[in-house]
């Protein structure tokens, strides 16, 4: 007698197959860009009528910037609606790591950094720019706290991390990491010695000399950088727990400095970023491939793709950051540019491309380079 069970496993199977195919069919790649929340309105159709008429289909909007202050709900309310009229996904973007307002309240909350002997700074000082430390009591709580009330008041598509790295290998040399990497067996004063004299400053915090003792596994050196990659992985988990309990689906994404793409070891160092254990949280990263501002060519941005795709994890997507706006000495981004940017980011794998930002576009040519390639984009 044959078994009726096997037919219907095979038909479950089958019919799974094909839901997966079907969403894996209907995502489109990003066609976006990064967006300041002050380019709103009390009227948005103008600039969503913009977007969808150049494809545009994803927005990352900035919603709590540097400065600390949010977004103002009536315009984000009113953008929100009118891009989903138009099938434009709008992802609220959010600065971590840096909040001016936040420090006004916290001034001991300032990240602290390294010896500066230089400056006659022979022990860690707090800085007074807009760093935040991510071990200051309470801060992780602040965020998870913004994140929520952005999640419970908005119809948003998707969560956009920025700054959610450290600054410089130099910073953070506050008591709280300090005595967290005690306990986790780093001998932080041979860690703070390093830093001690200008010679040796200007070998280990300038030239690669802690990038090289910990690609040698130093276990000083291993131990301090591996404990704040895991404050970022715990920041970047926090959020995506709290997008699980309140708003499952939307999409977690996090922009990430372009060198941990084809140099890890420097990335861990300078910024505790790494597209691999990074990665397993997120369902898109976005290198800043700002090829202007590292000296590079527009071809560059296929090797920051390759090179970051071979890195995450397999169900996170790769949309490289595209440059728009002018470099250190006002040299603008040419039309022909904005071209090879997003040809080259296809060309190394990317599922898309996001650029930075809505605002530095200010020629018609550049628009019509835009509006060309993304209608190409399927």
């Amino acid at each position: 007698m044959k078994s009726r069970i096997a037919p219907y496993i095979f038909f479950i199977l089958v019919f799974q197959f094909l839901m997966q195919f079907q969403l894996f069919a209907g995502e489109l790649p990003s066609k976006g860009f990064w967006m300041f929340g002050s380019t709103l309105t009390s009227n948005n159709q103008e600039i969503v009528d913009k977007m969808a008429n150049n494809h545009v289909n994803e927005v990352y909007l900035l919603v709590k910037g540097t400065g600390g202050m949010k977004i103002n709900a009536e315009k984000l309310t009113d953008f929100i609606t009118k891009a989903h009229v138009k099938s434009i996904k709008v992802h609220l973007w959010y600065t971590v790591f840096q909040d001016n307002a936040y420090l006004e309240a916290n001034p001991d909350a300032h990240v602290y950094h390294a010896p500066f002997p230089s400056d006659s700074k022979i022990r860690p000082y707090r800085m007074t720019n807009s760093w935040v430390n991510p071990f200051y009591p309470g801060y992780k709580e602040y965020v998870a706290d913004n994140i929520k009330y952005f999640l419970t008041h908005f119809d948003c598509d998707g969560i956009h991390l920025d700054y959610i790295r450290y600054g410089h290998l130099v910073y953070s040399f506050d008591p709280y990491s300090l005595k967290k990497a005690a306990s986790l067996g780093c001998d932080t004063t041979r860690l703070l010695g390093f830093f001690q004299t200008a010679t040796d400053y200007e070998h280990y915090a300038k030239k690669t000399g802690l990038i090289d003792l910990y690609s040698n596994k130093d276990p000083d050196v291993v131990t301090w950088v591996d404990m704040r990659k895991e404050v970022i992985y715990g920041y970047i988990s926090a959020v995506r727990d709290i997008i699980e309990r309140l708003k499952p689906g939307i999409k977690l994404s996090a922009a990430f400095m372009p060198e941990g793409a084809t140099d890890e070891n420097y990335a861990n160092v300078h910024y505790a970023q790494n597209y691999a254990l990074h990665s397993t949280l997120l369902d898109m990263i976005n290198p800043m491939s700002y090829f202007k501002s590292y000296g590079k060519s527009p071809s560059w941005l296929k090797t920051i793709a390759i090179g970051a795709i071979n890195r995450v994890d397999s169900k996170c997507k790769i949309a490289t950051g595209l440059q728009a706006f002018p470099d250190a000495k006002g040299v603008a981004v040419t039309p022909t540019e904005m071209d090879e940017q997003i040809a080259s980011s296809i060309d190394g794998g990317a599922s898309g491309v996001m650029i930075f930002r809505y605002e530095s576009i200010e020629t018609d040519s550049t628009w019509n380079v835009i509006k060309n390639r993304f209608g190409k984009l399927k």
